[in-house]
């Protein structure tokens, strides 16, 4: 397991090399929504993140970002076949989109 450096006012990154999707993919069970995969993910943050480790993981494609007054994580299933959204704030700043 591998953390990524980066300041407290960025997320911690943690990456487990020896974690493949294929040999987790066995793990998992049909969610009871029906949702299969995550196919988007993007974080507003109220500072641009700036360390290595979190340009690493847009620059890959992981992690859509922007900045914003809000800390803001949305969480994109199955490339929103729905449009249908799930707002858990204020108690959490997340946002399903199905």
């Amino acid at each position: 397991m591998h953390i990524g450096e980066a300041g407290v006012e960025e997320p911690m990154w943690v990456y487990m090399s020896f974690m493949k999707r294929a040999q987790r993919e066995h793990w998992f069970n049909e969610h009871p929504i029906g949702i299969h995969e995550i196919t988007g993910l993007t974080l507003t943050t109220i500072a641009p993140l700036r360390s290595a480790v979190s340009q690493k993981v847009v620059e890959s494609g992981v992690l859509s970002t922007r900045t914003g007054a809000v800390p803001l994580l949305e969480i994109e299933f199955d490339d929103k076949p729905r449009n249908e959204r799930i707002n858990f704030r204020p108690h959490l700043p997340v946002v399903f989109q199905l």
